[in-house]
């Protein structure tokens, strides 16, 4: 049944007071209408648990803003909302374009540092986010006493003569759900292999992030990805967060976790205090054999106060050094790949507390 108001409801009882399922949940299309992100198609989600969040077709199904009761659980930068008419693909360019947001998406061929590849330049973190989705569908509808919102679109990345890949993402909710399933379908629609570098850069601001925050999960394995990030008690430090600082420079550690029997696992941000002396969290659940790498961006630079929890296919050192290294992900010709991570936000220490034994029993 839908949970609403702290009770459940079956769905003829919650049809007797409302007139549309969209006095309490649903998802809304809509238009940025001026300045760079004119013309940037956005979708306002509504679960009635008090989560509510924005998708953008127009820019790769990212997801740029999410609150929960009315407090923010994301960073937004000062690029804002861009269209993909402005976007800057050489080297660092893809940074003018970065709304950071809870979820940015890199890839589908190329995520991590810039750089050479076999002769060809790629820039950061790889050309999906500042990409339009197509055959956009937005579907509500009660499945027995469940309300169900789901949306979906397509991403092509295609380039003549070469790669010929695209991304089908599902976002789905329902009436009453504190987070929401992401599943992308990942196909190559050639006939050669190509490099398949996935980095979920999903990111996390204040009032969710602060010094009173910390993550937790089923780390077995830490490495700095710098001698900076390293040295400093980096990575003694790197499950707390400080407040913010001056001039910080960002820390990037790659993390292997533990799972359970079948490579589930989980990541976490659990925040007892958030200010106003209430909990607020959100845990990631997903599967290493689709994502083994979990990158931690640590940045609590005044004005840029941000942690990134990042599951991807690969490090994102970049295309170039995966190659030389023969690490490089590979995504067979007309081969479909399929990742799931699911996002649940939590409010109470109880839901804390579960999360953290959830985590202590996966070896």
């Amino acid at each position: 049944m839908a949970n609403y108001l702290g009770r459940e409801w079956k769905k003829e009882e919650l049809l007797s007071v409302i007139g549309d399922p969209l006095q309490v949940a649903g998802a809304r299309p809509f238009t940025y209408n001026e300045g760079k992100a004119e013309g940037v198609k956005g979708i306002r989600v509504m679960t009635g648990s008090g989560l509510h969040f924005t998708v953008l077709p127009g820019r790769g199904m990212d997801i740029p803003e999410a609150f929960f009761q009315g407090k923010s659980l994301t960073f937004c930068s000062g690029t804002g909302i861009t269209s993909p008419a402005y976007f800057e693909e050489p080297g660092l360019g893809w940074l003018r374009s970065f709304f950071v947001g809870l979820l940015t998406t890199c890839g589908i061929t190329n995520a991590g540092h810039p750089g050479d590849d076999m002769g060809e330049e790629f820039g950061i973190h790889g050309r999906v986010s500042n990409s339009a989705a197509e055959n956009l569908s937005i579907d509500q509808k009660w499945e027995g006493d469940e309300f169900i919102i789901s949306l979906k679109g397509k991403i092509r990345e295609a380039k003549a003569l070469f790669e010929n890949v695209s991304l089908t993402r599902t976002i789905e909710t329902r009436l009453g759900m504190n987070g929401f399933g992401l599943v992308d379908l990942i196909e190559n629609h050639g006939f050669e292999p190509q490099p398949l570098l996935m980095l979920y850069h999903i990111n996390f601001g204040f009032p969710l992030l602060g010094p009173n925050a910390r993550i937790v999960g089923p780390v077995a394995k830490t490495e700095p990805m710098t001698e900076h990030a390293k040295n400093d008690r980096g990575i003694e430090e790197c499950f707390s967060f400080p407040g913010p600082q001056e001039g910080y420079e960002e820390k990037v550690f790659f993390h292997t976790l533990k799972t359970d029997k079948d490579g589930n696992t989980l990541i976490a941000l659990l925040n007892t205090d958030i200010g106003d002396s209430t909990p607020l969290g959100i845990v990631l659940r997903y599967n290493t054999a689709d994502l083994p790498v979990l990158t931690e961006w640590k940045m609590p630079r005044k004005g840029f106060y941000v942690l990134g929890l990042e599951p991807g296919t690969a490090p994102p050192v970049g295309r170039g050094k995966l190659r030389k290294d023969k690490k490089l992900p590979l995504i067979n010709g007309q081969e479909q790949r399929s990742i799931r991570i699911d996002f649940e936000v939590l409010d109470t220490i109880e839901k804390f507390d579960a999360v953290e034994k959830e985590s202590e029993s996966l070896s």
